[in-house]
């Protein structure tokens, strides 16, 4: 009987530890996919949009990086570092040449190189129009990297990765 006891706590005691090796990483991997369900939130932007609104999501995108980041979009001729107080900014300004903006993350890829590093690749669906009323669709493939701080994910790398040249 007590063997079968000692089995028994044994089985629990490996099951568990299972299921909270699963959700640690599946829960890295939750709070990454929610970052981008976040931002492309915050990123949409309506005609009738106040300005309030527009600074507030602003600044919470840029909650969302890292001490400094560095980004990379070849097509733009952009690569620098930024830190995270001006993002904030940047995204205001990038945001206010257009009247509507909608952003979709698709095939979202995550890997886990080492602790408290994450590598994540996705194609990102732009569609918007511009002040002037033209239409835009872009589609990109990014690789993003971000680095766990405490229980948080922040985005420290932002790469467009150039598919096809024009």
């Amino acid at each position: 009987m007590v063997n079968m006891k000692t089995i028994i706590a044994a089985a629990v005691l490996v099951v568990a530890g299972i299921i909270a090796l699963f959700w640690h990483f599946q829960g890295d991997e939750a709070r990454i996919k929610k970052r981008f369900n976040t931002i492309a939130e915050l990123i949409e932007k309506s005609p009738d949009e106040h300005e309030l609104t527009a600074a507030v999501n602003a600044r919470r995108i840029g909650d969302m990086f890292a001490d400094t980041c560095r980004i990379e979009i070849p097509s733009y001729n952009i690569s620098r570092t930024y830190a995270k107080e001006d993002i904030p900014a940047h995204v205001m300004g990038a945001r206010s040449r257009y009247s509507d903006i909608s952003m979709k993350f698709h095939d979202i890829n995550i890997d886990f190189p080492e602790e408290g590093i994450a590598r994540v690749t996705f194609t990102a669906y732009v569609e918007a129009v511009w002040i002037s009323g033209e239409a835009v669709r872009e589609v990109h493939e990014i690789a993003c990297w971000l680095e766990k701080i405490e229980k948080d994910w922040f985005f420290n790398q932002i790469e467009v990765v150039t598919v096809l040249e024009r």
